[in-house]
This record gives structure tokens, C-alpha cells and sequence, in this order.
């Protein structure tokens, strides 16, 4: 298991297939619901204290898991009441707008389509990201755009139905990029971008 300390109210954890046997965890079907899953879980927070200090007990935590091909995961692990006294109404835009009330909290989006908006400082950033997108089988909508300054811009667009928040599989992009409101980039980026791909980007440059 390895632990990177994103902040004080964030951690990642990366598991390998030896580790989730280990913890009786499998990523494809974890749910919340499920009393092993829930052991599971606290299992590793309580050794990733241990080894970190990053102490949940006693928060609401929000979980995102993301599968690896090679039998592990990667999960993220919120503190959402420390996050909210750090970031106050930023927290509506790390989440959509969204807290989850406990790990893995059932969301229903009642099939709306769900639009997000990402700056990048570098083509490299953007490129990245579009790598692990077309890795993770992404299927939805997805345009870019290039500013004369170099900052480039990625928007993306799914239709989601019943959903787990855990498997909130944009999440990571934060970690390239800074997230940003889709209607305001779009004025933005008439004037001041340059289209690189105006459909399936994700698609297009996954693959450079």
C-alpha cells in the first residue's frame, strides 16, 4: 500500500492486488451497503493513520475508487467537515454541488447530463488527462481548446443515471488542472481560444 498526503483534508491510497486481497476488498464490486465493504474500508484508513496521521475517524468522508488493471485501485479519501472549514463555498465546486452525508452515499441524477470545465497550464497536462480518460473507456462528450497565453481548456460531458459518488471518475483531473464553471469558459474561449478538437477530444488526443 502506498499513501500520498494530498493535504490535510485529503489522502491517496494505492493498492495493489496482494493489498486488496489482503483487506477482502474488491473494487468492482464495493458498496457502501455492504458490511464487508465498510470493514474493508476502515481497515485501511485506520493503517493509512498509522502511517500518515491522516486521522477520519469522527468526519463525514467522501471515498472515490478508481479500478487498475492490474487487480489494485486508486481511492481518495475526503474529510469533508475539515474540508469545508478550509474551503468554505469552494466545496460546492469540487463536488457539483454535491456532500455525501457517509462513504459512498448513493447519488440519483435522474439522467441529466453532467457538464465540467478544466484549465490546464500545459498541453502535457491536458494530454494526460485525456490518456487516462480513454483508459478508464470514456464514452461521453468531449471538446478542447488552446489559449494564445498556452493554457488550454478540456469540457466534458456525460449523461448520468444512478451513479455511486466513490466512482466519480473525473475527479482525478483536479490533480492536472483546476476546475472551472463550463458556461463562463465557453464565453472565455470565444474570444480568447483556439479549438484543438470540437468533438471527442478525449478520443482524439488519448491516444497521443
Amino acid at each position: 500500500m502506498e499513501l500520498i498526503r494530498i493535504s490535510a483534508s485529503k489522502l491517496k491510497i494505492m493498492l495493489t492486488g496482494e493489498d486488496m486481497e489482503k483487506y477482502a476488498l474488491d473494487a468492482r464490486t464495493a458498496d457502501y451497503d455492504d458490511t464487508a465493504t465498510r470493514r474493508a474500508f476502515w481497515s485501511i484508513l485506520d493503517d493509512a493513520k498509522n502511517q500518515t496521521g491522516f486521522n477520519a475517524a469522527g468526519d463525514r468522508v467522501f471515498i472515490q475508487l478508481y479500478p487498475s488493471k492490474q487487480g489494485g485501485c486508486e481511492m481518495f479519501v475526503t474529510k469533508m467537515n475539515l474540508l469545508c472549514a478550509e474551503e468554505g463555498e469552494k466545496k460546492t465546486s469540487l463536488l457539483n454541488g454535491r456532500i455525501t452525508k457517509t462513504v459512498l452515499e448513493r447519488i440519483d441524477d435522474g439522467g441529466r447530463e453532467r457538464v465540467n470545465a478544466y484549465v490546464f497550464d500545459e498541453l502535457s497536462a491536458l494530454l494526460a488527462v485525456c490518456r487516462r480518460l480513454r483508459d478508464l473507456g470514456w464514452h461521453g462528450k468531449s471538446e478542447a481548446y488552446r489559449e494564445t497565453g498556452g493554457k488550454c481548456y478540456l469540457i466534458v460531458s456525460e449523461r448520468q443515471m444512478k451513479t455511486y459518488a466513490a466512482l466519480d471518475r473525473l475527479s482525478f483531473i483536479t490533480e492536472y488542472g483546476t476546475l472551472t464553471c463550463a458556461d463562463t469558459l465557453r464565453l472565455y474561449i470565444r474570444e480568447h481560444g483556439t479549438c484543438i478538437c470540437e468533438k471527442e477530444a478525449v478520443e482524439t488526443l488519448g491516444v497521443l
